[in-house]
């Protein structure tokens, strides 16, 4: 008969281990993961801006690197059409204040704080749209021009 191997034991306590941990968060946590949730309560929908070119600026002013971000904004089901047809004036504030606020991130600066241009376009958007009108501002592509 052949000896068996100590760590072959771990294999099948692994498993075990897993599958009971797995089975204790399904009892904890009924309903999903939180994204899941969050997923199912969107009713509101989304407007396009497309795809900008913003310029990333350091503190001083100096220019870094532009890139190319792609933003949607999320809007009741009731202000859609009046967004949609608002998005040119919604880039053109958003391409305004751009070359006037520094954006620079990292080490370098070459690329732009993700939660500042979030931040900026939901500012401009709500400017243009009225306050309270956009309920969140996804931010879908952000990459180096």
């Amino acid at each position: 008969m052949a000896k068996l191997k100590p760590w072959l034991i771990l294999i099948p306590l692994g498993l075990a281990t897993g599958a009971g941990g797995g089975a204790a968060m399904g009892f904890l946590k009924p309903g999903g993961p939180p994204a899941a949730e969050a997923l199912t309560k969107l009713d509101g929908r989304f407007v396009t801006l497309g795809a900008l070119l913003i310029p990333v600026l350091l503190p001083d002013g100096q220019l870094t690197a532009y890139v190319t971000i792609e933003v949607q904004l999320e809007v009741d089901v009731a202000d859609e059409e009046g967004a949609t047809e608002r998005v040119p004036l919604i880039i053109h504030a958003v391409n305004l204040r751009t070359f006037q606020t520094p954006l620079a991130a990292g080490p370098d600066g070459r690329l732009p704080d993700a939660g500042k241009v979030r931040a900026l376009v939901a500012e401009e958007a709500a400017q243009v749209l009225g306050k309270g009108r956009v309920k969140s501002v996804a931010l879908t592509r952000l990459a180096p021009a």
